[in-house]
């Protein structure tokens, strides 16, 4: 367990370098990289897939091997590095996602 979670009282959890995740319904893959990402998204295993690193804010539909879409969402980056603060607010039941400047 890494020691920022372990001394939250329960608050907090590590999932190490990406975490699979069920939210409100959906399937979500949590990754850093953005073409991790990506190929995630592609394998239509997850409705929702974040990822990061690339510091592009950005939510797009991924066509998936299944015939499907998936969502996937890079918030870009809330510390301003290369590019302007954004985050994003996501309604996980009707799958909509709005780019924020901060």
């Amino acid at each position: 367990m890494h020691l920022q979670s372990r001394n939250s009282g329960g608050q907090l959890r590590y999932h190490g370098p990406d975490a699979r995740l069920e939210l409100g319904g959906r399937s979500i893959m949590v990754v850093h990289y953005d073409h991790y990402g990506y190929a995630f998204a592609c394998t239509g295993d997850f409705d929702l897939v974040c990822c990061g690193h690339s510091h592009k804010a950005e939510a797009r539909r991924v066509a998936n091997v299944k015939g499907g879409e998936s969502w996937l969402v890079n918030p870009g980056t809330v510390a301003a590095l290369a590019a302007p603060a954004t985050w994003i607010l996501g309604d996980l039941a009707a799958m909509t996602f709005d780019v924020r400047t901060l």
